[in-house]
């Protein structure tokens, strides 16, 4: 089981013992390293007899953590660190566990999430029909009586392997028969149960004329299945909750992604977000108790408005916060403007034009530009932009950032890393088949990108169209291996880099590389400790590594208990 629980570190310290043996490996003997000007300090915890990847510069190791405050103070050997303590230090053995730094995910739809994260289902990497029906049963019953059970993505059913027929209303309502329940396969379709059909007005009479399709039985009656457009007739029935049931949902949410090792992560807006959103984060913020890193980009969704001119005036009204650490808007995007993101691509020469008006306005102000990118014929006229601004203002210092980047090509990539810009590659299409591989789907050129010396970092596209759990993005660029087992992905690249990625390489996407990103001297104290060594276990077991125990600022926000 899992808990969100404070535990003192002494406490913490003779779990983990008495669970799990000492891991064998050695840990690099290096010299403690403490923080510039620390002088006398004395730290207040000190994390021992572990296999620390600092994944500094030169990707060092270490046995020891001193941390003095929210900050690391030292690492270095056992002995060393050890040496640091005084009378009032609390000292945790790792037991010989590994501890990577904090888990960073530059791109996830967090806030969306996290507001009905308390009636979700998650079924990110379970393979097994069965099982995913009986969890969904399981939160059926920890609900209050008529509250509504959403799966809203982040699977597939290809992960069941052979038994990957859609779902039928009747196993829904076998599963979850007294209460609404909604399950959505990213975007292109969802299924409803009886009682959610009820609760939205859909039987025999329905009809539905737009993108998509009611899907209906030999008789007539609906199937429970809604295709596109179709979904919006169950999901326009989605009850709201109080501002409690809010705040309590997004700690939901903040506990479940410490306990996968998380302990930043950008949110990009998305689909009907609106500032309200956020609400719960804010006010977790004034009161001390936010303990994820949440930055977030300004956005269409805000209020602003969607022409040229009204973006604009917000980028040139408002100012980006380059030195918050806990809760801070930096981006403009992932939808910068709304043309950019036409399908097919169809952009005229004004809409062009507007585009570069935005993206000088964001330069001036500076503002990083956080731009969705699925298609390489889109990266090519949005360069041209680039490359424009670029010769006027330099876009070294701005890390205007690539988002997805999947089918970039070498030219493309080429050109973005002489403009100094940032790759935000992501795991979405994790979830592909090889059959739609085949068939023209694309996945972000990873290697390609890392091997071309680009600034590249990890994460996920989460919640609806991916798995937030970071371990299921860095084992799929390493493995390559969808969640069935089938690979999908050719441009895998070392363990090292990807954890890199989701780490220090994310810490320069928002500008915090000096207060996050790796466990050195100086840096905030957030670290995970991990269940199985991350550079020993098989690539294709990397998916399945858990934390122990999450430490954000010095403080323990998440630790296991089973």
């Amino acid at each position: 089981m899992k808990s969100h629980r404070k535990l003192s570190l002494s406490c913490l310290a003779v779990v983990v013992a008495a669970l799990y043996g000492l891991f064998p490996g050695a840990a690099i003997d290096v010299a403690a390293q403490p923080a510039d000007g620390a002088g006398e300090a004395v730290p207040d915890r000190i994390f021992t007899n572990g296999r620390v990847l600092t994944v500094d510069a030169d990707f060092s190791e270490a046995e020891a953590i001193a941390v003095a405050g929210e900050r690391v103070l030292a690492v270095g050997s056992a002995a060393d660190i050890l040496a640091l303590a005084g009378p009032g230090t609390i000292t945790t053995d790792l037991g010989g566990r590994t501890v990577v730094p904090g888990l960073i995910d530059n791109h996830m739809h967090f806030a969306r999430a996290a507001r009905d994260w308390y009636r979700h289902v998650r079924l990110d990497g379970v393979t097994s029909r069965g099982a995913a029906l009986a969890l969904i049963a399981e939160r059926a019953r920890a609900l209050p009586e008529g509250e509504w059970v959403i799966v809203l993505g982040g699977w597939n059913f290809a992960q069941f392997g052979a038994d990957d027929a859609p779902f039928t209303r009747a196993e829904l309502d076998a599963s979850v028969p007294d209460r609404p329940l909604y399950v959505q396969e990213g975007y292109r379709r969802g299924f409803a149960n009886s009682a959610a059909l009820g609760a939205a007005g859909i039987d025999a009479g329905t009809r539905f004329d737009g993108r998509g399709a009611l899907v209906t039985d030999d008789a007539g009656n609906p199937s429970g299945e809604l295709v596109g457009a179709a979904m919006n007739l169950v999901t326009q029935h989605l009850p709201d909750a109080s501002a409690g049931v809010r705040d309590a949902s997004f700690q939901a949410a903040v506990a479940d992604m410490h306990g996968m090792g998380l302990t930043t992560v950008y949110d990009v807006g998305g689909n009907g977000v609106t500032p309200e959103f956020y609400a719960p984060l804010r006010r977790a913020h004034e009161a001390g108790e936010l303990t994820m890193r949440v930055f977030y980009s300004l956005n269409g969704q805000h209020g602003i408005g969607s022409s040229a001119d009204e973006i604009v005036a917000a980028l040139s009204a408002r100012t980006p916060d380059l030195t918050g650490l806990r809760f801070a808007q930096f981006g403009w995007g992932e939808t910068t403007y709304p043309p950019m993101r036409a399908q097919p691509w169809r952009i005229s020469a004004q809409e062009l034009a507007n585009y570069e008006a935005i993206a000088f306005a964001a330069a001036e102000n500076g503002w990083q530009m956080h731009e969705h990118a699925l298609r390489d014929v889109k990266v090519r006229a949005m360069l041209d932009v680039f490359e424009a601004v670029d010769a006027v203002r330099s876009l070294a210092d701005l890390r205007w950032t690539i988002a997805h980047t999947n089918g970039m090509s070498q030219e493309s990539i080429d050109r973005a890393n002489a403009l100094g810009m940032v790759f935000a590659t992501h795991s979405s299409s994790r979830l592909a088949t090889p059959e739609a591989i085949a068939g023209g789907a694309t996945t972000p050129p990873f290697r390609s990108i890392h091997e071309s010396g680009g600034i590249w970092g990890l994460g996920s596209d989460a919640t609806t169209v991916a798995s937030p759990n970071p371990f299921h993005n860095i084992g799929w660029v390493v493995s390559g291996l969808s969640p069935a087992g089938e690979r999908i992905l050719s441009e895998t690249v070392p363990r090292e880099a990807a954890l890199t990625a989701h780490t220090r390489r994310n810490a320069w996407l928002l500008f915090r590389e000096n207060d996050l990103g790796s466990v050195e001297a100086g840096k905030l104290a957030d670290f995970v400790v991990l269940d199985r060594d991350y550079m020993s276990v098989p690539e294709d077991e990397i998916k399945d590594l858990r934390a122990l125990m999450t430490v954000v600022g010095g403080e323990v926000v998440w630790s296991a208990t089973n």
